[in-house]
């Protein structure tokens, strides 16, 4: 059988009915919106199988107001068949703080540095990950960059701490200081206010 991106949803859909929640065909891409419990099983099929054998990516999307919360999307390409699938996983009910999901990095070992990526910047854990840790930010930084309640303009921090990179010892309140309400803090884009002490490139006094 020729294997096809579009033959791929219908084979998924056959061999783990009880794990397809729904397919997405949208300007010639397939998407596979799976339940989170199947998700190794079909990746490990996908590879083994239908030699979808190289991991592109794996990335995140807030969606702050809905539940679940987050998307993670994992997008696959077979360099045999020359064809390509996403699939999505949705994750993140009301209050939860670390919403987790299987990890993949027994199947695409790649899978690991990009698994990190969405724990760093997403808050978001994979259970049985060989080395789950800050990849970005630093190990002791208390919030996710890219979660949508995040603060827009940063955090204030004390001088001389230019750029941001400075950990908490305790949660600042992600969320209290963004540009969604009115008690935001203004984003200083024209670079109005200068400290000769803080900004880079300064001439030393």
């Amino acid at each position: 059988m020729l294997i096809t991106a579009a033959s791929t949803v219908e084979l998924v859909q056959e061999r783990f009915p009880h794990a397809v929640i729904e397919t997405c065909d949208f300007r010639d891409e397939q998407t596979i919106l799976l339940k989170a419990e199947h998700l190794a099983s079909v990746c490990t099929y996908l590879k083994e199988e239908l030699q979808y054998d190289f991991l592109e990516t794996i990335t995140a999307v807030d969606w702050l107001e809905r539940v679940p919360r987050f998307d993670v999307l994992y997008q696959l390409l077979s360099l045999t068949n020359q064809c390509f699938i996403r699939l999505k996983i949705q994750v993140g009910q009301r209050r939860e703080k670390n919403p987790a999901l299987p990890t993949v990095t027994d199947i695409w070992p790649g899978a690991n540095w990009y698994e990190r990526e969405v724990y760093d910047l997403f808050g978001l854990t994979f259970t049985d990950h060989p080395d789950l840790r800050r990849i970005l930010m630093p190990n002791d930084w208390t919030t996710h960059p890219l979660r949508k309640d995040y603060p827009l303009s940063g955090f204030d921090l004390p001088e001389p701490h230019w750029g941001g990179q400075v950990p908490y010892d305790s949660d600042p309140g992600v969320g209290s200081q963004t540009l969604r309400t009115p008690q935001g803090r203004e984003l200083n884009e024209s670079r109005t206010k200068i400290n000769s002490n803080q900004e880079p490139g300064m001439p030393k006094q």
